[in-house]
């Protein structure tokens, strides 16, 4: 299932249209695994606190199902209420918040010159631990303490997991996370020229489980240090967004209007260029819906992907020529290639009866 950002009962009737559910939709139907690609919070901005306690809903009725066959990959949604924001308390993130949504309307009134004042005049000497406005206002808008504890715990349970290797039923392995893995990362791992799925999950698993542990000790006091997993990703500080794997995108380097100096920093990756992509490797990813890579790979998307109006299953594929395809549904197996099937299929604008669902044959 791709992100699932949306309201908790819009999900079941995903997984209900998709014949998922056992008779009264508490649970997973009996012949059902469910892999859940990660981002469980924050969908609206408008009513957050509602987006909130459906995050916190759906999370605990995954949570209440079968470890085996509701499995939860960690998004940076996720990540941020045990990284980005852990030491913040609901009245200090709430007036954060309402700081950052009087700076948007500043930017949307009076330029950006103004907004960038008001950061530094007003937010950053009251909310250094917040990196920025925008951060509260925007990005992470349904944040609570509940949640934090919620995912706190899911992570010390083992229940959250930073990667997965999975089967297609076309017979390919495929390795699975939450926005895709690159070059980059697979040098930071010590493994550049991996390409087996197994080994990778577990490489990338192993280095979550180690954080976890890392963490154990202070959260179970109620001391809220950050779970850390930098270099792979790398958190918001200071007037800065966080970057690196779960947080980074695809995009054309070359498309009109690029920021390549924020978008492919080295120390904190926003974005990265298809062709960074390991060459023979099958990736599962969430994280991007349709209309975001339509904007950020021109040059590249198929006549039938600019035609799709909105979500479905779509692919990322550069092949040994290095040339680039964004195109809808699964595209047939080439084992030379570099293949990024997005399963973020942005849930909350798709009626349930006609969002899809990647089917696996197994997990590995």
């Amino acid at each position: 299932m791709g992100d699932p950002q949306a309201p908790f009962d819009h999900i079941l009737g995903v997984l209900d249209a998709h014949t998922a559910l056992a008779p009264g939709g508490a649970r997973l139907a009996d012949d059902v695994v469910l892999v859940s690609i990660g981002d469980h919070f924050d969908y609206d901005l408008v009513d957050y606190a509602t987006a909130g306690a459906n995050g916190v809903r759906y999370v605990r009725w995954l949570a209440a199902q079968d470890p085996a066959r509701a499995v939860l990959l960690f998004g940076n949604h996720d990540a941020a209420r045990v990284i980005d924001l852990v030491g913040l308390d609901d009245a200090r993130f709430a007036a954060a918040a309402a700081l950052g949504r009087s700076i948007a309307e500043t930017k949307r009134r009076d330029g950006r010159a103004a907004a960038a004042h008001r950061t530094a005049a007003e937010f950053a000497p009251h909310f250094a631990d917040v990196p920025t406005p925008g951060l509260a206002a925007r990005d992470y808008a349904s944040y609570t303490t509940a949640q934090r504890a919620l995912v706190a715990e899911l992570v010390q349970a083992g229940r959250f997991h930073l990667a997965l290797a999975g089967q297609l039923p076309d017979g390919r392995t495929a390795l699975l996370t939450h926005a895709g893995v690159t070059t980059r990362e697979l040098v930071l791992l010590g493994l550049p020229a991996e390409r087996g799925p197994r080994r990778l999950a577990a490489a990338l698993q192993t280095r979550f489980t180690s954080a976890a542990a890392a963490v154990h000790g202070d959260w179970k006091r109620g001391t809220w240090r950050p779970l850390d997993l930098a270099p792979l990703y790398v958190p918001g500080a200071l007037g800065e967004e966080g970057g690196g794997m779960l947080y980074h995108r695809p995009t054309n380097p070359d498309r009109p209007g690029a920021d390549l100096g924020w978008e492919l920093r080295a120390d904190r990756p926003r974005r990265f260029d298809p062709r960074t992509l390991p060459r023979g490797l099958t990736q599962i990813a969430g994280h991007t819906g349709h209309r975001k890579c339509v904007e950020e790979l021109d040059g590249w998307v198929t006549p039938a992907a600019t035609a799709h109006p909105v979500g479905g299953i779509r692919t990322l594929r550069v092949s040994a020529a290095a040339a680039v395809c964004y195109d809808m549904g699964v595209l047939p197996p080439d084992a030379d290639a570099a293949d990024l099937i997005m399963i973020d299929g942005e849930m909350r604008h798709v009626a349930p009866a006609s969002y899809p669902l990647l089917p696996l044959a197994r997990l590995l």
